[in-house]
């Protein structure tokens, strides 16, 4: 138990630190504030216009690999066939944030690649541990099914709408330089659903972590001989 919550506190921890000090110091390219209304959570480490990148992508550098050690630890509480198959979901969501941070948007095409991959099996992953709350015997309390289901909601509302930087094919380099550089509406979607699915997410991990995964469900007690 303590492997697990304070593997989930730190990482939260030093992620969202590294958010905060990235979009505290960010001015973008026409010189504008960082806003989680307009701007891609990426952006704050995209080193030549973040001037705080490596605090984004060192938070994920450090925190990633603590959230797989969240998971895996997170996953032994469960029966083995589904503790497996969350153990594997959740370190592929943990590894693919991990390498996010270290391939930030300069590097934009395997920096979408690692991204997607994050999106997809934080979809899964959520939506996996989920159902297993709602079985509520397989070692997950089911009052853990709520957090997990708007995390589920958060990350499918985000791979469900158009995204702009969706298209791999053709001149991407130049598509997406173009459309960051141009000035932004106040509310742009694609960005505050991917702000949405990111904070679910973390704050997911610290739901399991304050409210406790232990689903109480105790062993029918045996008859003592007579």
């Amino acid at each position: 138990m303590k492997l697990e919550r304070w593997s989930g506190l730190l990482g939260v921890g030093v992620i969202v630190a590294g958010q905060l000090i990235a979009a505290l110091a960010y001015r973008g390219r026409l010189g504008e504030a960082y806003s989680p209304f307009n701007h891609f959570v990426s952006e704050l480490g995209e080193r030549g216009v973040s001037q705080a990148a490596w605090a984004f992508n060192g938070g994920l550098l450090l925190g990633g690999p603590l959230l797989c050690v969240f998971m895996l630890a997170l996953a032994r509480r469960m029966r083995l066939l589904p503790g497996l198959a969350f153990g594997a979901l959740g370190l592929a969501c943990g590894l693919s944030g991990t390498l996010v941070g270290a391939t930030p948007m300069d590097d934009l095409l395997p920096h979408i690649a690692w991204a997607r991959r994050f999106f997809n099996t934080g979809f899964a992953a959520m939506l996996f541990f989920t159902l297993v709350a709602l079985v509520g015997r397989w070692g997950i309390a089911r009052r853990l099914a709520a957090p997990g289901l708007i995390a589920t909601a958060a990350f499918a509302a985000f791979l469900a709408i158009p995204q702009p930087l969706g298209e791999l094919g053709g001149d991407i380099l130049a598509s997406v330089g173009a459309r960051l550089a141009a000035p932004r509406p106040l509310l742009w979607m694609p960005a505050v659903f991917e702000w949405l699915a990111v904070l679910a997410v973390l704050g997911w991990v610290l739901a399991v972590v304050l409210i406790g995964p232990a689903s109480g469900r105790r062993a029918t007690p045996t008859a003592s001989p007579q």
